[in-house]
């Protein structure tokens, strides 16, 4: 964080903190002046006059901790905006106008669906109790969510969790998210990756909105419970909630509303989903209330295609009823090159429309996408010519100069592939790009299916496979749900390419399995009871039970303990054995109740009188969020790698961080004695520590037979660590990606692993006062891996949007830091950075002071915090 300056401080909070309204403004010396300036920012938060105190005021003056406390949030003419009983408004049954205005502006929301204000006005909603609602795919579920947490943020004046599936539709929601954030008034913070402070600020002035993955939420959710700060959690809400049927993330979210629901008062819990299977159970888990509608902004229409035939899915009859048969006057050649007329039902909806094509893998993603272009004709070129230009000039400067040659012969067509093997920056403008109809048609893998919200006219399922397993009911409801846009066509289409050998199994999922889905079943006693070790070790250290009846009593509030039976689970043989595990592996251990024993005392009244603990072991674990089964080769790894620790580059931390469940990937060892050819002698000391034998690589590089002292563990880690350690070099990813082999998503996924698991071992490592250089060496350490970057441009990586060759070239021009960004003229920019465009210039400078901002607004919590404790 950079070191402040009060009067630029002052200036910025001046632009920042203009009210609704013209009002009295106290300065930090006590004079008042008074504002008339009216906001027409769309970029800047509209702060007022109490967060002028927040970033100048001397925080151990009491009276203005006590005038923080009742005022709590914003001053009074804001309060009466933002903070009134939310009475029925025009469309908006539960919105202020001013929310209901910036839906509109930025959503071109102008009316809430019916379903929405029946669902808004349930007693649930109006009485801040759990709530389960399911409704088809693009059919508004996130919108009534999200004006369910402003509520619970201005109305209630509580701190609300959202909790996405995966890292990318954490950010995506991050980014939607901030205008209402910047013109609201709250706090936007983003878990996910490396992302994430436990426990969080506690804030003064504004309330918090949490966006996490599962996996972060967890963490939170520990953090808050440890630190008895739950009271400031209203309401906790989850998007896809049939992920808890779906292996050890599905187990960490039971885990996760297992401990929510056993806290009291309980905040509020929302699911919702476009498909949840034996929804008894999960409403009876969570006490909730059950809403489902069928609405769908635009009718759905399903097909089956078989050989030349369409058959479309009847599900008043379940069945499949012909419906056409097709002709698309194919040549021998292309009958050849699309035997399953993939081109023919793509070419029936674009260019005027739009397309989505989901393949069983990547590499199927882009053949299928060169497929198409291949038989596009020339004129289709001329459509969006500019626009698509712009794009791949776009994509050419994230990656830093290159791109690779299928987006470079495609785009141009208007077709695109959407898979992991695309870094972030990468995905990101190939989905703006088709929500703007300048891409027309996505080859795509079925993430994308719950990831961001692409929706197409057509919708083809290129096979009802997944990888090499056949599709279930669950990702076709997915899938399919993409069909439609809405305002744009009145019907979407789903088409499922089929062989008459996938009939038998197609029809079972489509009809049979659709009906006796079972797919939200508890994973919790899965992989011997993996889960329930963890579960039991949280609430043990966060000290919710330590007792063996209170620990029965914990594991009766789960999900599992409702579907024992139909499970064949006997959960006290699965307590017993889950604490037995804790015991012997060091992670907890037995305390007895310091009480006269009874010679007549039962071996269970025995039980019942022992208290359980965390070891050191335990606490780190819990407060790293590491799992159960390397927490004591972490702490080995981590106490070994001390003794020789080589802090002359980053290399041998890189290796420290790696993660020890990394994906299978074949070394190359011709890249890697490559690459070590240019190591100077200081990097090479790595391999002398790790005791890699440098004759062993050679061997291996030109395929002679050779035994190695190390494990394959020890050399996927430390090849992995070598990867990276390019990225450190300021290299591309593309480049990174090209000499070692590998696509550029899975660089920059091992990457972001890498990063995770380094903030893991950040918080394991506290615990251990033996440990002190790695709490000094990591937070830096994380930063530079979060943002993948040197120490040279790492202040400038926070703005919002900013890519590595845009900050080099700041650094290059003398704008090192926020602070002399912030304080720069946008026209003064553009004169001393190559192809800066003024409205670039603008937004750069704008953001500076905004994160300026907002970094004195947390060091004034955080100093507020510490009097508080004081006084």
């Amino acid at each position: 964080m950079d070191d402040f300056d009060l009067d630029l401080v002052d200036e910025l909070c001046s632009s920042f903190c203009t009210p609704y309204s013209s009002q009295n403004t106290k300065t930090a010396d006590g004079s008042s002046t008074r504002s008339n300036r009216k906001r027409t920012s769309t970029i800047d938060p509209p702060e007022n006059s109490i967060i002028k105190k927040v970033c100048l005021t001397d925080v151990t003056n009491k009276s203005v901790i006590d005038e923080y406390d009742e005022i709590n949030m914003l001053d009074e003419s804001a309060l009466q905006m933002l903070c009134e009983e939310w009475e029925p408004r025009s469309q908006f049954p539960t919105l202020l106008d001013r929310v209901a205005d910036l839906l509109e502006k930025y959503r071109n929301i102008r009316a809430l669906h019916n379903w929405q204000k029946k669902c808004l006005d349930l007693p649930a909603r109006r009485k801040n109790q759990n709530l389960i609602y399911t409704l088809p795919t693009s059919g508004g579920k996130t919108l009534v969510a999200e004006i369910m947490m402003l509520n619970c943020l201005f109305h209630r004046n509580l701190d609300a969790i959202f909790i996405l599936p995966f890292v990318a539709v954490v950010q995506e929601k991050v980014r939607s998210l901030q205008p209402f954030a910047d013109e609201l008034g709250f706090h936007l913070e983003e878990y996910a990756s490396s992302k994430g402070r436990y426990p969080p600020l506690k804030r003064r002035i504004k309330r918090s909105l949490y966006v996490c993955t599962i996996e972060k939420a967890n963490s939170l959710i520990n953090s808050l419970i440890e630190k008895n700060r739950m009271s400031e959690l209203g309401i906790v809400v989850v998007d896809e909630l049939h992920m808890i049927g779906e292996g050890q993330r599905g187990a960490t979210l039971e885990c996760l509303l297992t401990k929510v629901r056993m806290h009291k008062p309980q905040p509020q819990i929302v699911g919702m989903s476009a498909t949840l299977a034996n929804i008894g159970d999960l409403l009876k888990f969570l006490d909730a209330q059950f809403y489902e509608e069928r609405f769908r902004p635009v009718e759905l229409e399903e097909y089956v295609k078989i050989n030349d035939f369409v058959y479309k899915i009847d599900r008043n009859s379940n069945q499949l009823i012909e419906h056409r048969q097709l002709d698309f006057k194919y040549t021998k050649q292309q009958l050849l090159n699309d035997p399953d007329r993939i081109v023919g039902l793509v070419s029936e909806v674009i260019p005027t429309d739009s397309c989505l094509v989901f393949c069983a893998s990547k590499l199927n993603c882009e053949n299928v996408a060169r497929l198409i272009v291949s038989f596009m004709p020339e004129k289709l070129l001329e459509d969006n010519r500019e626009k698509r230009a712009i794009l791949l000039e776009s994509l050419v400067e994230v990656n830093e100069g290159d791109l690779c040659d299928t987006l470079k012969t495609t785009i141009p067509f208007g077709v695109a592939y959407h898979h992991s093997g695309l870094t972030g920056d990468e995905r990101q403008l190939i989905e703006e790009a088709f929500l703007d109809g300048i891409l027309t048609c996505l080859t795509c893998t079925s993430t994308l299916s719950t990831g961001v919200n692409l929706p197409a006219k057509r919708v083809i399922l290129r096979s009802p496979y997944v990888a090499n397993q056949f599709l279930t009911f669950a990702q076709y409801k997915q899938m399919s749900g993409r069909a439609g846009r809405t305002g744009q066509s009145q019907i979407g289409e789903c088409y499922v390419i089929a062989h008459e050998r996938d009939m038998k199994p197609l029809q079972d999922m489509l009809f049979t399995i659709a009906e006796n889905d079972t797919g939200c079943d508890s994973h919790l006693s899965l992989n011997n009871n993996y889960a329930i070790k963890q579960l039991l070790l949280s609430a043990i250290s966060l000290k919710m039970c330590t007792t063996y009846e209170s620990l029965m009593n914990l594991l009766q509030k789960t999900l599992l303990a409702l579907q024992a039976d139909r499970l064949n689970v006997n959960l006290e043989n699965l307590l017993d054995e889950s604490l037995q595990y804790l015991i012997d592996t060091n992670i907890i251990l037995i305390k007895e109740e310091e009480q006269q024993q009874q010679s007549n005392e039962s071996d269970n009244e025995k039980v019942k009188r022992l208290i359980y603990e965390t070891t050191k072991l335990g606490k780190a674990t819990v407060e790293g969020s590491v799992e159960l089964s390397i927490a004591i080769s972490l702490h080995n790894h981590l106490t070994i790698s001390l003794i020789n620790m080589n802090l002359e580059n980053p290399l041998h931390l890189l290796y420290i961080t790696m993660p020890f469940d990394l994906p299978n990937i074949t070394i190359g060892f011709r890249q890697l004695v490559d690459r070590m050819q240019e190591m100077k002698n200081e990097e090479k000391l790595v391999l002398k520590l790790l005791e890699i034998d440098e004759t062993f690589l050679h061997k291996k590089a030109v395929g002679l037979p050779a035994q190695q002292k190390v494990s394959k563990e020890t050399m996927l880690r430390f090849y992995v660590a070598m990867m990276l350690y390019d990225l450190f070099k300021n290299k591309s990813f593309y480049d990174v990606a090209k000499f070692w082999d590998q696509s550029r998503g899975t660089i920059q996924s091992l990457y972001s692993q890498v990063a995770s698991f380094a903030t893991s071992i950040l918080y394991f490592s506290k615990i251990y006062d033996e440990f002190w250089p790695y709490h000094q060496l990591l937070p830096i350490f994380v930063q530079r891996l979060t943002f993948c970057t040197s120490l040279e441009i790492l202040p400038l990586m926070e703005i919002p949007g900013i890519k590595r060759g845009r900050a080099l070239q700041l650094v290059r021009a003398g704008y090192r830091t926020l602070r002399s960004l912030a304080k720069a003229q946008p026209d003064e920019l553009m004169k001393v950075v190559l192809n800066l465009p003024l409205r670039t210039a603008q937004i750069l400078v704008k953001h500076s002071k905004r994160l300026l901002c907002e970094q004195a607004e947390d060091l004034r919590d955080q100093a507020a915090e510490l009097v508080e404790n004081i006084i």
